[in-house]
């Protein structure tokens, strides 16, 4: 990752370039929520689901963001939107969608996994900067 004091001016650099890139918005909402800033990571995630419905990666991003800093209604919103999108695209999406054990699983399962190999790479990276 770039260091912090050049993150902002790469992501406008990115968003001049393709400001209607989800892959960039859910890159720069990754961002505001590494600042802690709550809301315009929520505004940020929330734009990108809704760019790219089909993607379920964001989805999942989305998805931990808010059970980590949302509310239980919050939490069932992304979901039910999630499930009514039906995302069959993403690197970690596709990877746990087509797997053999997962075949048959609903859209909801298939997110709460995803979740939680995001959550594994986020521990792995962290022990790895230590």
């Amino acid at each position: 990752m770039v260091p912090r004091p050049q993150r902002k001016t790469k992501s406008i650099d990115a968003l001049k370039r393709c400001d209607h890139d989800p892959h960039v918005i859910a890159a720069v909402a990754k961002l505001f929520w590494l600042d802690r800033k709550v809301d315009k990571a929520r505004n940020w995630l929330n734009r990108a689901v809704t760019l790219a419905p089909d993607i379920g990666d964001f989805w999942a991003l989305y998805y931990k963001f808010e059970l980590q800093h949302g509310t239980e209604e919050s939490q069932k919103d992304v979901l039910n939107r999630c499930t009514a999108a039906e995302p069959k695209y993403g690197e970690k999406w596709q990877a746990i969608s087509k797997a053999v054990e997962n075949s048959h699983q609903p859209v909801e399962a298939i997110l709460k996994k995803v979740v939680v190999v995001f959550a594994k790479e986020e521990s792995v990276a962290g022990a790895a900067e230590k």
